[in-house]
């Protein structure tokens, strides 16, 4: 398992904010104010620094931690965000910090930060005022924090932090995936549509690729009709931390309508059409195509592997 250190120095609370959400979708993950770091932070993988930009630097603290810790982050995957006001002015600074790394910075994410008069100190006021003028912003109040934007850079963290897994041989892992799958015969199926959302368990049946699900109808129907993006969890009952196995899948669901490819799934479920006629409703049929799995499986890493393991089909 890749293990995330989420650090941050925050002045007025947007960096604190956004840390939280990065923290939250970044999980499992620990969070500190650059304050409390200490030795227990030192043993993790993947480092996120923010910090927010005031009058074209980071926070202080923050300089005084790379200028400490340099050492130590040159042997660490990194990434770097800030929330600030001007967002070139952002990435020039984010880009200098960089410059002065010797770890692999692998992201740079530039946030909008909020302006607040009133909670302004006496130094921030008057450094912020040369800043306005300087710059032409307007002498006022700005909010330009956005916590969709915030998720998306977490999203994107995500993507980079699966890229550092020990990962098993794609063959290998495909494998793994379709045994497992083969094996169970029961998921629950995650659909949404708008403001509503509907988890429902099914029986399925896997075959290349796709799960294939009967269903005599519901209110799962009213989802993928508006929307075909689900999400499906196979997993063994939990006994302990040691013995972790189970799947997200994220795939694309369609109702299937051609009578070649219904009777073709009947005859691998061993179900006559005959018997399907005699049943009081129609048995409706929904071919989930897998897109990517994410499998967490404890005996991975007794292979010398991560723990959680990503395949894309």
């Amino acid at each position: 398992m890749i293990k995330t250190l989420i650090l941050y120095e925050s002045r007025y609370g947007s960096t604190w904010e956004a840390a939280n959400i990065i923290s939250l979708i970044l999980g499992p993950s620990r969070r500190y104010p650059l304050s409390q770091f200490g030795e227990g932070c030192r043993d993790f993988d993947f480092i996120v620094i923010g910090s927010p930009i005031y009058n074209g630097k980071v926070h202080p603290k923050l300089q005084t931690f790379l200028d400490n810790e340099r050492e130590w982050l040159d042997e660490k995957n990194i990434a770097l965000f800030c929330t600030c006001l001007n967002g070139s002015e952002g990435l020039r600074v984010l880009r200098e910090v960089e410059d002065n790394l010797g770890g692999k910075v692998l992201e740079l994410g530039v946030l909008g930060g909020r302006l607040e008069m009133d909670r302004l100190n006496d130094r921030d006021y008057q450094a912020l005022k040369e800043y306005i003028s300087r710059e032409g912003l307007p002498s006022q109040g700005m909010d330009l924090f956005n916590s969709r934007e915030v998720v998306d850079l977490a999203l994107r963290l995500t993507d980079i932090r699966d890229g550092l897994l020990d990962e098993l041989p794609v063959v290998e892992l495909k494998k793994e995936v379709e045994d497992f799958l083969k094996q169970h015969n029961t998921c629950t199926l995650a659909t949404s549509s708008q403001d509503s959302v509907r988890a429902t368990p099914m029986e399925y049946d896997y075959d290349q690729g796709h799960l294939y699900i009967l269903s005599e109808g519901g209110m799962k129907f009213a989802h993928l009709l508006s929307n075909s993006n689900v999400s499906v969890a196979v997993y063994e009952d939990y006994t302990d931390m040691d013995n972790l196995v189970g799947m997200q899948i994220t795939g694309d669901a369609i109702i299937v309508e051609d009578p070649v490819e219904y009777q073709q799934v009947m005859d691998m479920k061993g179900l006559s059409m005959d018997y399907i006629r005699t049943l009081p409703f129609d048995l409706k049929l929904i071919r989930v195509d897998l897109e990517k799995v994410e499998f967490l499986n404890s005996q991975f890493e007794k292979k010398g592997y991560s723990e959680r393991q990503v395949l894309k089909f």
